[in-house]
């Protein structure tokens, strides 16, 4: 059918011509000037933080001035001179014990200050947070363990730790004769300012590692953070536009780095508070194109309802009984043209559809058995090999080698006997490999060896049943060697080389007898499936369910160059043989 000739697109392309100018201007309107909103707006954010950020290091590099001035302290001197014992030593403690309340007093930023005397085991310590001064001690006892036995106190950036319910960034500066003094920042104190400014719902302040690990918890949602978390990157110029997935809300985030600790500060704004601000009058542009609009679409319904729906439907209803979905039928329209031929066309469909469907679901559970009595036919003499192979290891009282096998061929078994799976996952199959292996190394301690690799991607994907372990089967019951050393099986998957993005390879090697040429061209010749079966019953097996199921799988054989034979699948990444795949007919 013409398409450019229907009613459908004439009426369809009449519309857009008139609405499409007003729509696309409104857009581009609307477009513009939230661009120029959340520009100037997300300057200001940037510009009030980064001299937020530059008042913070600015005080971070005062405080290591602070620490050099202490060196020239006569209490200081004093301490470094006496024993802990002497009340010289006594006196210049406390009277750095004063000079460190009245600092802390004064440095507000600061929540905790120490000093150390390592000669003497001598911790000194003052806090904002006296009720929380145990906490704190613990907390500056742990970082002196691990600056002072493992590296030299920090002279230059501040070293970021943990303590029980914060972070903190500290500072710690050897003032000579084993005396060490320092300080402690919590970061919940730099973050707090930053959470009074006004970011809209869900917005909010926070401190994180250069990696993005949190390090402030108060000022912004949890789940919002971590909803965004991996779409910030760790440069930003001005701004950058995240998404909150789970609440489909937009967020603007500005961040800025510390120039002396490792952390970083973000603010992430709410959009919607930034565009709540735009001008009433912009809003009433949208009435006079809406209203055309409105106008256009009603017409445009009024068609679709009495003209367009029913003929679209009538004309879907024929698509689909050409493909031969006979069980379609169509709601009858109000116009009386329509009706009647809607009426027609649901009694011819259903006469079509039981003249099909008996002969269809015969077919379907004519099939079904087929598959079913394919998929368990197995060869019995393997049943009895593990049977003698369990008796001998028990008569000789190997009770660990009798374990060993039971467990695989329980594995075994278990999978053979779920017959009511249509498919399994490739993973599943390989395991199921793996334990058939085992039982055949038992047999062979010395001459049998196997290797499977396999990519993650292709782990989950779903074959039927049985697909890839009878061509295992067969290799080692008919490629076997006496004279080899060492018979070796391999299983591979990975990337059709020819077409990596739809297909991908599974191979069966060994270095065994490999095929004969006569077996060979019978088994590449396309109509091995179609014989009778009674001769290498493992292949046909396989060829002929995968022919049932799908005949997008392709099975090549080979003998490799040196000695053995090789079998490939070809399977298609689009079909997984999922437990809702129906049977070809």
């Amino acid at each position: 059918m013409n398409i450019k000739n229907s009613v459908r697109f004439k009426i369809v392309s009449g519309f857009i011509v008139v609405v499409a100018p007003l729509v696309f201007f409104l857009f581009y309107n609307n477009v513009y000037s939230i661009n120029v909103v959340r520009e100037q707006v997300s300057m200001n954010y940037s510009k009030l933080l980064t001299h937020y950020v530059t008042v913070n290091d600015n005080a971070l590099k005062e405080f290591d001035y602070y620490f050099y001035r202490m060196e020239s302290d006569p209490d200081i001197v004093s301490m470094q001179a006496y024993n802990s014992l002497m009340d010289d030593y006594i006196l210049a403690k406390q009277k750095v014990y004063n000079k460190l309340v009245k600092d802390i007093g004064y440095y507000n930023m600061i929540d905790t200050f120490f000093v150390y005397a390592k000669s003497n085991d001598d911790l000194l310590i003052v806090t904002q947070e006296n009720g929380r001064f145990h906490e704190r001690y613990e907390t500056v006892q742990k970082h002196l363990s691990q600056v002072l036995n493992h590296m030299a106190p920090n002279q230059g950036n501040w070293k970021l730790i943990e303590s029980k319910e914060a972070y903190f960034i500290a500072q710690m500066k050897d003032l000579g004769s084993n005396i060490y003094a320092g300080c402690l920042i919590d970061l919940n104190s730099l973050a707090k300012p930053l959470g009074m400014w006004d970011v809209g719902e869900g917005g909010g302040t926070i401190i994180v590692k250069d990696d993005g690990q949190p390090l402030t918890r108060n000022f912004l949602p949890v789940q919002t953070y971590a909803a965004i978390r991996s779409q910030l990157t760790p440069e930003m110029r001005v701004y950058q536009i995240v998404r909150d997935e789970m609440n489909n809300k937009k967020y603007l985030a500005m961040g800025r780095s510390s120039r002396y600790a490792n952390i970083r500060y973000l603010v992430i704004v709410a959009e919607t508070n930034i565009l709540k601000n735009l001008p009433y009058l912009q809003k009433a542009i949208y009435f006079l194109p809406l209203g055309v609009a409105l106008v256009l679409a009603l017409y445009l319904a009024f068609l679709q309802k009495i003209f367009l729906k029913p003929m679209a439907q009538l004309i879907h209803g024929m698509r689909k009984i050409g493909r031969g979905q006979f069980d379609v039928r169509l709601n009858e329209s109000h116009s009386t043209e329509f009706s009647y031929l809607i009426s027609t066309f649901n009694d011819m469909a259903k006469q079509i559809e039981h003249l099909k469907i008996s002969v269809y679901e015969e077919k379907i559970r004519v099939q079904q058995a087929e598959f079913k009595h394919l998929q368990v036919q197995i060869n019995p003499h393997f049943y009895m090999n593990c049977l003698n192979i369990i008796y001998n290891l028990a008569a000789l009282k190997d009770h660990k080698s009798v374990q060993k096998m039971s467990l695989h061929l329980a594995d075994y078994f278990r999978n053979l006997i779920r017959t009511n799976r249509t498919s399994i996952s490739l993973a599943d199959e390989l395991q199921h490999i793996g334990n058939y292996l085992e039982i055949q190394i038992m047999r062979y301690p010395d001459n049998l060896t196997f290797s499977i690799r396999i990519e993650d991607a292709y782990r989950h994907y779903q074959l039927p049943p049985l697909t890839v372990q009878p061509f295992v089967e067969n290799a080692v019951i008919h490629g076997y060697r006496m004279d080899l050393e060492r018979f070796n099986v391999e299983i591979e998957a990975f990337p059709d080389p020819d077409d990596p993005q739809h297909y991908f390879i599974v191979t069966i090697s060994d270095n065994g007898k490999g095929f004969t040429p006569e077996m060979l061209h019978e088994l590449n010749s396309g109509h091995y499936a179609e014989k009778s079966g009674e001769e290498h019953l493992g292949i046909w097996n396989v060829m002929r369910r995968l022919k049932m199921s799908s005949g997008a799988v392709k099975i090549y054989f080979a003998n490799r160059e040196q000695m053995g034979a090789e079998i490939k699948i070809r399977f298609p990444l689009q079909h997984h043989f999922g437990h809702g795949d129906d049977l070809v007919v």
